[in-house]
């Protein structure tokens, strides 16, 4: 895997590269519209679709019909990427706001974000993450 720049359009090729080998886990899926603000080119907006328990698409912009919304501070979002700490966290403190149905992400998710991929998952996004 190559190196990226937080938030970039490389980045998100990063999360489909980091995230190739998830097995598939049916009735595993969820949109997500993503805001950061406070970044340093500025508010960022990206998407994340993933059915079957794999991440299917990231990409700029936002979709119009997301199962939810999620909104982060620049540097809540710095500090879960390069620290790889679980969204679990980033939620139950504050860092991270849910808007929708939120219930799709925090539950429906369960299998994936409890599995070992997505802990490497999240440890390869934070060796690989140019802030």
């Amino acid at each position: 895997m190559e190196r990226a720049r937080f938030l970039s359009d490389d980045w998100f090729g990063l999360n489909l590269e980091a995230a190739s080998g998830w097995p598939e886990r049916p009735g595993v899926d969820c949109s997500a519209n993503f805001e950061v603000t406070g970044a340093p080119d500025g508010k960022v907006r990206y998407h994340a679709v993933i059915r079957g328990g794999r991440l299917v698409e990231m990409t700029s912009g936002k979709l119009a019909d997301a199962d939810v919304n999620i909104i982060y501070k620049y540097a809540d979002a710095k500090a879960e990427v390069s620290g790889g700490d679980h969204p679990d966290l980033a939620y139950m403190t504050g860092r991270m706001k849910l808007e929708g149905d939120y219930a799709r992400w925090v539950f429906g998710l369960r299998p994936l974000l409890d599995s070992a991929e997505y802990d490497d998952f999240r440890s390869a996004l934070g060796e690989y993450t140019d802030f």
